[in-house]
């Protein structure tokens, strides 16, 4: 039996791919709302959004590092978006897209905060997970919900994590409580301000 040469290559290509799978590298990104659905979400009655790139300096790492007890080496990014919004001309709320490593691959979320600095949603937008999918329904991300920066926000104390996914549940609850301390930080005109430290 003659194998034409691109029946070979496809059947080479599935042979590769039965692979990666076999070996736990088969895992592609799943999307599950786009940033400006889940910005609407969050704030259903802003009349405007503006978007910005925030990137902490080594002092601002430092701090939040000291601050949240976390370790950007490896784990964290020192770039995050963060979206304005605003009601007429009053502001609303801030919401802050990030991601962190989970077990299977990136796990990509959006925080919204009230103005207070008070969580009000958190949305996964994407992530790569397998065993770990509940991390995405609301009953595991509603734990979140109205958590401050005097809050704990550590998982097995404040927040519950998911069996079979615990990397995943300790790698979000770390981004969150990360993202409220880079708020803290960056809040307030005239020391770490959004007009002030934000990318073009």
């Amino acid at each position: 039996m003659i194998i034409k040469p691109f029946k070979a290559l496809f059947i080479l290509g599935l042979c590769a791919a039965a692979v990666l799978c076999l070996f736990g590298r088969c895992s592609s990104a799943e999307e599950l709302v786009k940033a400006e659905a889940a910005l609407r979400v969050i704030f259903p009655s802003a009349s405007s959004i503006e978007k910005r790139e925030i990137i902490l300096s080594q002092e601002q790492i430092d701090s939040v590092e000291g601050s949240a007890e976390i370790s950007f080496a490896g784990a964290h990014s020192w770039k995050i978006i963060v979206y304005i919004l605003k009601d007429a001309d009053a502001v609303a709320g801030y919401a802050f897209e990030d991601t962190v490593n989970g077990k299977w691959g990136p796990i990509h979320y959006l925080v919204g905060l009230n103005p207070e600095g008070t969580v009000l949603q958190t949305i996964i937008l994407d992530y790569h997970e397998k065993r770990g999918r509940p991390i995405s329904k609301k009953r595991f991300l509603n734990q979140y919900k109205g958590k401050t920066i005097h809050d704990q926000v550590l998982l097995r104390e404040d927040i519950d994590g998911i069996t079979g996914a615990t990397i995943s549940s300790r790698s979000l609850t770390d981004g969150v409580r990360k993202i409220l301390h880079i708020y803290e930080l960056i809040k307030s005109p005239g020391s770490y301000g959004f007009e002030s430290n934000t990318g073009k």
